[in-house]
């Protein structure tokens, strides 16, 4: 997951005096994650790269990891996964109406990945790409991973943020006091305002979307 989402369970897990836990650790390994992304890294050096830059870690949250769940794995033989995920439609809404909305990666056309083909797009096209393309790929890696008897769970945002956390007990092996906390990473809106939400988007928009993001969302159970 990225921004509110995997701020908010670090805040969570802290708020219950949970150990080194990060959001987005230094270094965050986003180049690595889009490089092994387009075009397979040696698994060695990745696994070699996460031991050393990781080894202090007992929760991270942090989509720059997106592409390296396998080599997570092979680095850390006891990890678990939680597939933290925002509703699609409510993720390109916050995308759309960040104020740096020009220079967000997700406007990029290099973070769409191979799976986009040779569709440039706008920034609504662009950032559906992106949703889907990293929730596609984390998905096929960790069902790869349960299928050989790792742990993983899946989260909706709206579930955490309600405070449904039994998944996350469970892993982590003892109750959560504190199964809420305040809101976090609240970001300045473009001047023109908050982009609109689904059943006011254009249905030129609403097509766009739905083919893009629609298959994703299914195997989320969205």
């Amino acid at each position: 997951s990225g921004g509110c989402g995997s701020t908010y369970i670090v805040q969570l897990l802290t708020l219950n005096s949970v150990p080194r836990c990060f959001h987005e650790k230094t270094p965050d390994l986003l180049e690595i994650g889009l490089n092994h992304y387009e075009q397979s890294i040696s698994a060695g050096r990745l696994v070699r790269l996460l031991r050393y830059t990781r080894h202090d870690v007992f929760f991270e949250a942090n989509n720059r990891l997106f592409s390296l769940s396998r080599q997570i794995a092979e680095a850390f033989p006891n990890s678990v996964f939680v597939h933290l995920h925002r509703h699609a439609a409510d993720s390109v809404r916050s995308s759309m109406s960040k104020q740096s909305l020009e220079h967000d990666l997700k406007t990029n056309i290099r973070f769409q990945g191979s799976l986009a083909g040779s569709v440039v797009g706008n920034p609504f096209s662009r950032i559906c790409h992106h949703w889907a393309n990293m929730n596609r790929r984390i998905h096929e890696d960790l069902t790869m991973l349960q299928s050989a008897g790792r742990q993983v769970v899946s989260l909706r945002f709206k579930d955490l943020v309600s405070g449904k956390v039994d998944v996350v007990e469970r892993l982590l092996g003892f109750p959560l006091a504190n199964r809420t906390c305040p809101p976090v990473n609240v970001r300045p809106t473009r001047s023109s305002g908050k982009f609109p939400r689904y059943p006011e988007w254009s249905p030129q928009q609403r097509d766009t979307f739905e083919s893009i993001c629609g298959p994703v969302m299914g195997l989320l159970g969205q």
